[in-house]
């Protein structure tokens, strides 16, 4: 049987959510979806950023909508799952993109820094996938795509509790994909190294740790957005039909350094 490549990474007709969508990769992840036909629901923090990356996608020809939205509250994740549905009657992908980091030596770290990160990247996960699962449920399956991290796999140092979320949400990810296979959904994760994104500009601006990071990575380069894009267009549509509890890493090849790391 012949097989059109370019049905099978289709997405005409399907409408994904992205957290986190206004900047970074979760813009970058959010446009490749749209150009692939999906409709798009951009949730953030600041309404503004959600509407500008928005009106970008209509120029474009997209169909897309900007939600306000703090994933970190059961509610406001639920009503944004909920609004999507009213808006178009369905949700089939939903990228879990949401997140902080905290650089902070673990003896140093507050209650407060542990628990903002726990509550964003983790607990808001949970409640996302939650609400979007019984969405899915009923329509008899989708896609759910949490993007993890090699913290959540190797760990760094300085970033315990960022690890802790990440490592929490990496086995998330394996337990819903058994408990909601029945279902029709599946849940993946991508887990990328470094990439050049407003989180971690403040990092990869500086030559000397640019350089460091870029040494263990073997193709020799951090990340781009573009270089996320594919594989969350794999995962959300049907070229993947048959992967769940995946996580896919996005590395340059850094996660076979194990013993660089």
């Amino acid at each position: 049987m012949d097989v059109n490549a370019r049905d099978i990474f289709d997405l005409s007709g399907r409408v994904a959510i992205v957290t986190g969508g206004c900047s970074g990769i979760g813009r970058a992840m959010a446009a490749g979806l749209a150009r692939y036909g999906a409709r798009v629901a951009l949730a953030g923090r600041t309404l503004s950023k959600c509407e500008a990356v928005a009106n970008e996608l209509h120029s474009a020809g997209a169909d897309a909508l900007a939600l306000q939205t703090d994933v970190s509250r059961p509610e406001q994740a639920q009503q944004m799952v909920a609004r999507t549905v009213e808006h178009w009657g369905r949700l089939d992908i939903l990228i879990n993109n949401a997140a902080v980091s905290q650089g902070v030596p673990a003896l140093d770290m507050t209650v407060e820094e542990w628990r903002r990160v726990m509550a964003i990247d983790l607990d808001g996960a949970f409640y996302c996938c939650q609400a979007a699962g019984r969405v899915m449920k009923e329509m008899g399956g989708g896609s759910i795509i949490n993007i993890t991290s090699l913290s959540g796999l190797l760990g760094y140092a300085n970033q315990a509790a960022y690890a802790a979320a990440k490592g929490g949400l990496t086995m998330l990810t394996r337990a819903l994909a058994v408990e909601w296979a029945p279902h029709g959904i599946r849940v993946n994760a991508i887990a990328p190294t470094w990439f050049y994104t407003p989180m971690s500009k403040h990092i990869l601006d500086d030559p000397e740790k640019l350089a460091e990071k870029v040494k263990s990575i073997p193709l020799g380069r951090v990340g781009q957005d573009d270089d996320i894009v594919g594989a969350a267009i794999f995962l959300a549509s049907d070229a993947s039909k048959y992967v769940t509890g995946h996580i896919l890493s996005v590395d340059g090849g850094k996660f076979g350094l194990l013993g660089e790391w």
